[in-house]
Order: structure tokens, then C-alpha cells, then sequence
């Protein structure tokens, strides 16, 4: 925020000169960019978006979503969802995401006879109930 004190943040910012494109709800527009920090960056735009925006600012290798949280002339702030390395902006890479290990689905319980018979005859007569409805009220 223009007007706030650089000591009361807490994330410290990192000055870069960036080229990215900005989509908003008008389309896609080229942005400088500033200034970042792990949640924020600040950018410079001819037209820039309306506070309370969401909007996506692309970069070489990465894309980065964010709400417009102020807007000052030409310049503009943005809070971003996903937190940032901004040494991964300025070389182009993309940024290292943690590995996800994905559940590993239980066996299904083996069933009984008796209870593998009592559910085919439900789905059986499920049939041919609908079977009879079909004929009776639609076909004749």
C-alpha cells in the first residue's frame, strides 16, 4: 500500500524489473512489475484493474492468481493466493511445489454369499419393475 510504513510489513520485498501480462475481466494487458514479496508484488499498468479484482498475471514458465487489493494512478498492488519465490520469477523457472502422495485405495471387503444373492434379487426386481412401467404406461 502506497502509503503504509515498509517496516510494518511482514514479508520483505524484493525489487525486480519484470515484464508479465495481466488478464483481468477487460482481457489481457502488459504489466511491469516492481516489486514482490512471497504474498504480494506490485505492478505498473497503463489501465490498471479495479481494486477487489481478481485477476491472473502471467510470467515466462508460471502463472500467479491474485485479488487487486489497491490501486494508486498507474500503479497497483495485488495479494496473491499461492505464496511466491521471487527467485524463481526472475530466472523463469518454475517454482518447486511440494509432492503430494496420493491415497492408496482400500481393498472392498469381501461379501458373503448370502448377502451377494440378496443384492442382485434388489437390483433384479429394480429391473423388472421398470421394465413393467415402461411397457405398461409407454409403449402400450
Amino acid at each position: 500500500m502506497p502509503a503504509a510504513d515498509t517496516k510494518s510489513r511482514a514479508s520483505v520485498r524484493e525489487t525486480v524489473m519484470l515484464r508479465a501480462k495481466v488478464v483481468d475481466s477487460r482481457g489481457t494487458h502488459e504489466a511491469q512489475i516492481s516489486d514482490i514479496s512471497s504474498h504480494g508484488m506490485l505492478g505498473t499498468m497503463a489501465n490498471p484493474p479495479e481494486r477487489g479484482e481478481f485477476i491472473s498475471v502471467h510470467f515466462p514458465g508460471q502463472e500467479l492468481g491474485g485479488q487487486v487489493r489497491w490501486v494508486n494512478g498507474r500503479k497497483f498492488g495485488v495479494y496473491l493466493r499461492e505464496r511466491v519465490d521471487a527467485k524463481s520469477l526472475t530466472s523463469g523457472r518454475r517454482q518447486a511445489r511440494k509432492a503430494v502422495t496420493p491415497a492408496v485405495p482400500q481393498p472392498a471387503e469381501e461379501m458373503s454369499l448370502k448377502s451377494m444373492i440378496i443384492t442382485y434379487s434388489v437390483l433384479c426386481l429394480t429391473a423388472l419393475s421398470a421394465a413393467y412401467l415402461i411397457v405398461t404406461y409407454i409403449i402400450l
